[in-house]
């Protein structure tokens, strides 16, 4: 009971936030206003948007078989897309969640240990990260002066990295200790191996550490670098091709399409659901500073958010209810002749 009033205190604490920046953004817009400008919405890119998008997670999936292969494991490409589709599904009742189900997944229906699966999955994570830096510092570098007036315009964003800045020491503390912590680990752990939890312990750590490293064996690196930048030239698509669905957007090229990319970006990893008011207010924030209207902004950055969502809510829903089926018909097709009934 205790875990249900926990992980129920933290969806309202999330899910409040996003409500109340998103509140923040739109509280003095005449949503009438924005039904009538629906009307003059070209949907037929919001669609292609909506593709480019289950494209990337096709990708991410495969990316992931990929991973798990270079384990020793088979998982099928089926189970690997549902699994990633419920995981961004479960991402909008609670941030982050769709990490530990899609290890879940994957261990209840591909047989791959919890540890291991969710050691790839970091594993991806940390090279998304590496590309999302990437890409950023690709927008800065073509549009160092658009960031530089988001930051003076934005001073709860300068505030928040100048107090990453600031706190560059903790963060130093906290890194030694972890780094110590696991250093003294790893030199004193066989020594207390008979101990049996100390025993479980390490065995969850080796199958953690074989998920964490398990991009040095894969077989097929240029498929594996090939599904990267698939997921991110996908993700950026998603957006740009929005810019041709509203006639506000017309004269903004791939350029200033990627700087909003990165802006909302970063307003996805915010800890709220979807990234719910964080998204709206970073491309709201980028879309002024190039000159569009405020209420256009506001428009632009809901019908993209809002495609991306149902697209995650819709995908997620087919994906949870074929995942069972899809195994049924898996483990029946492979039952000896005699077995069926």
């Amino acid at each position: 009971m205790k875990k249900y009033i926990t992980n129920a205190l933290k969806f309202l604490v999330f899910i409040s936030l996003g409500i109340f920046i998103f509140w923040k953004v739109y509280q003095d817009q005449d949503w009438k206003e924005i039904l009538e400008a629906l009307h003059e919405v070209n949907f037929l890119w919001v669609y292609v948007s909506i593709f480019l998008g289950i494209i990337s997670h096709l990708a991410r999936s495969a990316r992931w078989v990929l991973l798990a292969d270079s384990l020793g494991y088979k998982p099928s490409h089926y189970n690997s897309f549902f699994a990633v589709m419920i995981g961004y599904f479960a991402n909008l009742a609670f941030p982050r969640m769709g990490e530990v189900t899609r290890g879940a997944i994957i261990k209840q229906y591909e047989k791959i240990p919890l540890s291991t699966a969710f050691g790839t999955i970091i594993t991806e994570r940390i090279i998304d990260l590496i590309m999302l830096v990437g890409i950023t510092g690709l927008a800065i570098l073509l549009q160092f002066d658009v960031f530089q007036k988001f930051v003076l315009e934005n001073p709860a964003v300068s505030e928040n990295i100048q107090g990453i800045l600031e706190s560059g020491w903790l963060i130093g503390i906290v890194v030694f200790l972890g780094l110590g912590a696991v250093v003294i680990y790893f030199l004193f752990r066989q020594k207390f191996e008979h101990i049996k939890i100390i025993s479980k312990i390490n065995e969850k750590v080796n199958t953690l550490k074989d998920g964490l490293l398990s991009i040095k064996d894969v077989k097929n690196k240029l498929l594996f670098i090939l599904f990267t930048f698939t997921i991110w030239i996908a993700y950026y698509g998603m957006l740009y091709v929005c810019f041709f669905s509203f006639p506000f957007m017309d004269g903004y090229g791939p350029v200033v399409a990627l700087t909003i990319f990165v802006l909302g970006s970063y307003g996805m990893v915010a800890p709220v659901q979807g990234g719910i008011g964080a998204y709206h207010f970073m491309v709201i924030a980028g879309l002024v500073i190039y000159g569009v209207g405020g209420d256009d902004a506001k428009l632009f950055a809901l019908v993209v958010w809002s495609a991306q969502t149902l697209m995650l809510i819709g995908m997620g829903l087919i994906s949870y209810i074929s995942l069972p089926f899809y195994n049924r018909y898996k483990k029946r097709i492979h039952e000896p002749a005699g077995n069926h009934k």
